[in-house]
């Protein structure tokens, strides 16, 4: 054997290492992490749980502002039917979590769905590959990389980062290993959610600062979310239930700030959206005080009074 096969074969062999060692890290960073990881976990234990629910039921799709913004006991209460708040977070996509949503959809069931003003139809890497190292089933709703050189940089990117996670994970303390709803400090851990899906980790928490201002100020394109959407509702149709759309609630300064987004993106709905609306924009406009640290996350007796609105409109819709 030659210098250069020799020399050759030491690459590829070393290569064949790294690759098993990158593969074998992160097997054990998923195995650590998923008692306690909130993105992946939720997902798993959501769908889960709304899979023991007999139809026919209410389901509350769409980003975490659904999380953070309904009382399911309350709307159980009213509605006379079983609830789940089925929302995860906006920066899964629209894609994603409308199709996602659709298994647990069954005959007779009400859907509520709400997205956020500045949602995306597709996530970006780092977070649609968190999501399904836990919840694999999300793979399908992934939006294909335009190059083969994109996925391969996006995908080792990512692993390399769990690598850095586990690491770190060894040398310094993890809060979300340790964190309970009980606790005045923790939010965004696996076991951060009722029985019926609300987010419940913040009751007992200090608000957070909220930036209200980080948000858009020019007119949005929401076609694609609506395409989305539109495409939710006739297939929820199929399986005979019914949609009703919900604006998410939003602090009153990001209103003020970015009213001109906010207004197109409600124009655009009214227009082109093939389900009945629940209000307006307006409707869902709450002082800032009400928001716990995103300027869409209420703070719980907040969630309650936006809860009342969201019965009050859909009473109005059956009359």
């Amino acid at each position: 054997m030659t210098g250069i096969k020799k020399f050759f074969y030491k690459v590829l062999l070393f290569g064949a290492i790294i690759i098993v060692s990158v593969w074998l890290l992160n097997i054990v960073f998923i195995a650590q992490t998923s008692p306690y990881e909130y993105l992946g976990g939720m997902l798993n234990d959501k769908h889960k749980m709304v899979s023991q629910i007999q139809s026919p039921k209410v389901l509350w799709v769409g980003g975490s502002s659904g999380s953070f913004g309904i009382n399911s006991d309350t709307l159980q209460k009213h509605l006379g039917m079983p609830v789940f708040n089925l929302s995860f977070i906006a920066p899964l996509g629209t894609y994603f979590l409308l199709n996602d949503a659709l298994k647990e959809v069954k005959k007779g069931d009400k859907v509520f769905v709400s997205t956020e003003y500045d949602i995306e139809k597709y996530s970006t890497p780092p977070v649609i590959y968190s999501a399904i190292d836990y919840y694999p089933a999300g793979a399908i709703y992934v939006a294909r990389d335009t190059t083969t050189v994109d996925y391969i940089g996006h995908r080792v990117k990512h692993k390399l980062a769990n690598i850095k996670k586990l690491f770190w994970n060894v040398f310094t303390k993890n809060e979300a290993a340790v964190a309970a709803v009980e606790d005045k400090t923790s939010v965004y851990f696996r076991s951060a959610f009722s029985a019926k899906g609300d987010i419940i980790s913040h009751v007992n928490n200090t608000p957070k600062q909220v930036d209200f201002f980080l948000f858009p100020k020019a007119p949005i394109d929401y076609q694609e979310q609506i395409d989305d959407l539109n495409h939710f509702v006739a297939e929820v149709r199929k399986k005979g239930g019914e949609v009703y759309y919900v604006f998410p609630p939003l602090a009153e300064s990001t209103y003020q700030y970015g009213k001109v987004a906010v207004e197109s993106v409600e124009k655009q709905l009214k227009a082109n959206l093939k389900c009945d609306i629940l209000g307006s924009a307006k409707d869902f406009v709450r002082k800032d005080s009400s928001f716990f640290d995103s300027f869409y996350h209420l703070k719980p007796f907040a969630r309650d009074l936006n809860t009342q609105k969201i019965i009050e409109l859909y009473k109005e819709k059956q009359k």
